[in-house]
């Protein structure tokens, strides 16, 4: 199989069937409203970034705003409801749906991925947290609390770091280069994703094949490949070909954006 250049999407989707555990319905209303969010995120972030490589994890992101929710005034949690297009939700019902998004993709037997989603809150030493915030950002969001000097950037970055490194068991050990504000406090998530293929590739069914990097260069790659049955589409308007291939227990899929001819990927 001869490649292009590739434009690769991983949504982390909520599914669920008649088999599987039923989410609450607010917690399927903030699933597709998170997945919404992440698009249009994604698509601002595309036109500023152009081909830089771009992860946004849908449930993370609006997890980290209800964390802004809960510490904030009740016109802060409206703003929040908002963004993400759920005004009508109870602050609670936000809570509660949100809590359950991260309890139910982070489930590695039911999903048969490792997904480490940990987050924290850093504030300035000068700064306390309200017991009752603590007590429930831990509850609903698995924060965990810490107080630096965000003024001495390069102690602040080297703690958060560690942190990352440590709560990822060493896969990230950098999450930041900087501090950019260091007269507030800072959300910082740290996510180790590593899925599992539903249909295994074969690890003997491997060769050598090209890889067009340009137009010009051609490189040999080590390829895997199989044959199976997958969901396909072909988008003769954007002329692209699109294949969703699962992973875990179906619970989520790597969808694959392929142009038909070699072609930058600033149109993709």
């Amino acid at each position: 199989m001869w490649m292009t250049n590739v434009v690769a999407l991983c949504l982390l989707a909520l599914m669920s069937s008649a088999e599987d555990k039923k989410l609450s319905s607010h917690a399927t209303t903030l699933a597709d409203k998170s997945a919404n969010l992440a698009f249009s995120l994604y698509n601002k972030m595309a036109k500023e970034k152009g081909t830089e490589n771009i992860l946004i994890s849908p449930v993370v992101v609006a997890s980290s705003l209800g964390m802004v929710a809960l510490g904030g005034k009740s016109s802060t949690a409206s703003q929040v409801k908002k963004v993400l297009s759920a005004d009508n939700l109870k602050d609670e019902h936000l809570h509660a749906g949100l809590s359950e998004l991260l309890s139910d993709v982070s489930d590695a037997k039911t999903r048969n991925t490792t997904w480490k989603i940990n987050n924290c809150l850093y504030g300035p030493s000068s700064v306390s947290f309200a017991d009752d915030f603590v007590k429930n950002s831990k509850k609903h969001y698995n924060y965990d609390h810490s107080k630096i000097n965000i003024r001495d950037k390069r102690s602040a970055v080297n703690s958060i770091n560690e942190w990352a490194a440590k709560s990822t068991d060493g896969k990230l050990a950098e999450v930041t280069k900087d501090v950019p504000n260091p007269d507030g406090a800072m959300i910082v998530n740290a996510m180790y994703f590593k899925p599992h293929w539903f249909e295994t590739f074969n690890g003997d069914m491997v060769d050598k094949r090209a890889f067009l990097v340009t137009r010009s260069l051609t490189i040999g790659v080590p390829m895997m490949h199989r044959t199976g049955l997958y969901d396909f589409h072909e988008d003769k308007e954007n002329r692209v070909f699109v294949l969703n291939m699962p992973l875990g227990q179906k619970q989520a899929s790597l969808i694959l954006i392929m142009p038909y001819y070699l072609e930058p990927l600033e149109r993709l």
